[in-house]
C-alpha cells in the first residue's frame, strides 16, 4: 500500500469538517509512527557480508540496526552486548551497535570476512513510498498514527485525551501481534524456581 493511500484511508477517521491537516503534516506524523512501530515490532531482516580489516574495530553500515541476530567472523560466533557494557566487558568475541556503526572486540589481527544478520529500520521518504510491513501490522500502524495526530501539548485549555486513547489501543494491538505470532518460542524452561 502506498503512503498516500494509507493517509487517505486514515483521514476518514479524523472526522474533519474541513481539511484541518495538510498532507505534508500527516506524512511527517506517519513517518514517525512507522519508525516507532518498527522499533516495537522489528520486521525487516537482512544479512550483510563485511570485510574485516586488521586493526580496525568499527565498521559503518548502510542501514540503521534495530535488533541484533548474529555475527560470525570466520565461523566464530560473537556475542552481542549493549553499548553501555561493551567497553567494560572483558569477554572475548563481542559486538555492539552505535547508531549505524558496528563495533567488534577484540581488535582483528588479520583481514577476513564476517557475516552479520540483523533487523533494521526502513523509512518512508515521500508519499509515493510503499509501506512494506505485513498487513496484520496495518491496524497497529493506524492506531499509532492516530495517536501521533492527536498528540497535543499538556495543559492546553482544550486538552483532549485522544492521544492516550489511541496509545492504549496500539499497546493492546502490539501485544496481540506479539502473542499471536506463528513462529513464537514455546516451552522455554528456566533453571530457577518461581516463588
Amino acid at each position: 500500500m502506498k503512503t498516500s493511500d494509507f493517509i487517505l484511508q486514515t483521514r476518514s477517521d479524523l472526522q474533519e469538517k474541513s481539511e484541518h491537516w495538510k498532507d505534508e503534516e500527516l506524512l511527517i506524523k506517519l513517518q514517525r509512527a512507522y519508525i516507532a512501530l518498527q522499533f516495537d515490532l522489528p520486521y525487516f531482516i537482512t544479512s550483510r557480508v563485511i570485510a574485516i580489516k586488521e586493526g580496525i574495530d568499527a565498521y559503518y553500515l548502510d542501514l540503521t540496526p534495530l535488533k541484533n541476530m548474529a555475527l560470525r567472523v570466520e565461523n566464530i560466533h560473537y556475542n552481542f552486548v549493549d553499548i553501555e557494557n561493551f567497553y567494560s566487558n572483558v569477554k572475548n568475541k563481542t559486538y555492539t551497535f552505535s547508531e549505524d556503526k558496528l563495533l567488534i572486540h577484540p581488535l582483528p589481527t588479520k583481514d577476513c570476512s564476517a557475516t552479520l544478520v540483523l533487523k533494521y529500520q526502513k523509512e518512508l521518504a515521500n508519499s509515493n513510498c510503499d509501506i512494506e510491513i505485513p498487513t496484520v501490522y496495518f491496524k497497529a500502524l493506524r492506531l499509532l498514527f492516530l495517536s501521533e495526530i492527536h498528540e497535543k501539548p499538556t495543559r492546553n485549555t482544550k486538552e483532549r485525551v485522544l492521544s492516550v486513547h489511541y496509545i492504549k489501543l496500539y499497546d493492546a494491538e502490539k501485544n496481540k501481534l506479539k502473542t499471536e505470532q506463528k513462529m513464537r518460542a514455546k516451552n522455554i524452561t528456566s533453571n530457577y524456581q518461581r516463588i
